[in-house]
């Protein structure tokens, strides 16, 4: 396709992740984590520098390998993106660190993220009606987003955006979720504080209902039908597909009132501390 005139073989392109003071309110057992839904604003930033045309609405096959840590001291982070072309559908992009032995002499690359931009939305599937996924079945709890973040999720000010309480029932998890209000890029994929929350939610219900405390490790699609944007309010819908021992696996929904934002299929959540975080007794079914 013309737009990516001269993708026909993988290239790499270096630059650099401005550390703002708000990622620093994304942490995990005492390190700073670039957040999954960073890693794809800078994947979505590298595919529209080079290929402007490109929409990047669309994405697929989202695979988030390895945490990418941020050093306190450290004003940016110097990362490389390699792009490839897809076959006929689409941009695979990935974001990778050097990483040096202790001795310096040896460097290695190290994946965090992969996921494809697709030229088309050709393969979505029929959305569910408004109606249907603003209440939830089965018995609910009710758990206020301030307990959330003090004992289920315990991120920074900055990535507490379930807002007021969180309805979760074995049919799923129902919350307003808000845009935030800090640096973070909007222009691209709309604000990344919506679909950070929805995958808040969906660890919350993981404690509950599968005893685990879970991760985002990929997504099979995402769609971006009008972008979320900062200082808004939205109501994110998240619904069980998939539980087992090794993985829970979602599909989700943001809506502004009831236009859709965003449809979130095969959101893969597993336990990547190995047990060492559990859920609290009070948290269980």
């Amino acid at each position: 396709m013309e737009i990516i005139s001269g993708l026909n073989q993988k290239k790499r392109y270096s630059c650099d992740i401005d550390m703002y003071p708000y990622l620093r309110d994304h942490h995990l057992e005492g390190r700073v984590i670039l957040p999954a839904v960073e890693s794809l604003i800078v994947l979505a930033r590298a595919v529209k520098t080079h290929f402007p045309p490109m929409d990047v609405n669309c994405l697929k096959s989202a695979v988030f390998h390895k945490f990418l840590a941020i050093a306190p001291e450290s004003r940016c982070l110097p990362v490389f993106v390699d792009l490839e072309k897809s076959g006929d559908d689409g941009i695979t992009a990935s974001l990778l660190t050097l990483v040096k032995s202790k001795a310096g002499t040896i460097s290695r690359e190290v994946e965090h993220a992969r996921v494809k931009f697709l030229f088309s939305k050709s393969e979505e599937t029929t959305l569910p009606p408004f109606r249907a996924v603003d209440k939830l079945k089965g018995s609910c709890i009710s758990v206020p987003s301030t307990t959330i973040y003090r004992e289920l999720v315990p991120f920074g000010a900055a990535y507490q955006n379930i807002v007021g309480d969180l309805s979760v029932s074995p049919d799923g998890a129902l919350a307003f979720v808000s845009g935030g209000n800090s640096e973070a890029d909007e222009d691209l994929l709309g604000s990344p504080f919506p679909l950070d929350a929805v995958m808040h939610a969906a660890c919350v219900w993981g404690q509950r209902f599968a005893g685990i405390v879970s991760f985002p490790v990929g997504f099979e699609k995402r769609i971006i039908h009008q972008k979320t944007k900062k200082r808004k309010e939205y109501l994110g819908r998240v619904v069980p597909v998939s539980v087992t021992k090794e993985s829970l696996v979602f599909d989700a929904w943001i809506y502004e009132e009831d236009v859709m934002c965003e449809s979130i299929s095969g959101i893969v959540m597993k336990d990547v501390t190995r047990g060492k975080l559990r859920p609290p007794e009070w948290i269980k079914a």
